[in-house]
């Protein structure tokens, strides 16, 4: 399978067909996520987006999403400085309001991945699939505040994530299932960044 054929498959499934996906894909036996170093945040932006009303809400892939996503200009370009080895940076702050969950799922992006291969469509040639990935992509997530009693990031290896503000995770796209919830009073924060790291090696992938 290459590129091209990964994402119009993938973005061709329906909901139930994905959901059966994600539970032939994802393999509780390896880690669900490496925790990276903490981030500095830029505390104004985060902290005027927090209290922000969301301009649009995210594809439905497979997950009925209970997220409410905003995106923004200057945290586009604070997450390409912040991360200058990853290539088409992706970033969006998701916010989940009190007593929403999102069930488990992988993150497959079809949608993601068929951005990145409008801007360089030779991608679409490369060798690339679950079993044998063919980019280095890299799915972070960051903490913008401090975790409240209730709130839920779960993974099945090793477990839920506990964070504090600025705590930096790599979720394993291909193979680590996970789930939130959040039974605390208080909307959870969260920035989600995207972006696929160029190597010349072979071990393209830090999870396999």
């Amino acid at each position: 399978m290459n590129l091209g054929e990964y994402i119009d498959y993938y973005g061709s499934l329906s909901y139930e067909e994905l959901f059966a996906k994600y539970r032939e894909h994802s393999d509780p036996n390896v880690p669900s996520y490496v925790s990276l170093e903490k981030v500095n945040l830029p505390e104004q932006l985060i902290s005027e987006m927090c209290t922000r009303e969301p301009e649009r809400q995210p594809e439905h892939l497979g997950v009925k999403s209970q997220y409410r996503v905003k995106y923004d200009d200057e945290l586009q370009t604070w997450a390409e400085q912040a991360f200058p080895h990853l290539q088409f940076v992706d970033v969006r702050m998701q916010s989940q309001p009190p007593g929403e969950k999102v069930p488990a799922h992988l993150d497959l992006l079809p949608v993601y991945l068929k951005k990145v291969c409008n801007k360089v469509p030779y991608l679409r040639k490369i060798k690339h699939s679950i079993e044998d990935p063919g980019l280095d992509v890299h799915q972070l997530i960051i903490a913008c505040e401090d975790q409240v009693e209730g709130q839920v990031f779960g993974f099945d290896n090793p477990g839920q994530w506990h964070w504090t503000k600025g705590d930096c995770i790599r979720v394993n796209t291909w193979r680590g299932s996970h789930w939130t919830e959040n039974n605390s009073t208080k909307t959870r924060h969260m920035l989600k960044v995207r972006g696929i790291q160029i190597r010349g090696d072979k071990n393209k992938n830090v999870f396999a």
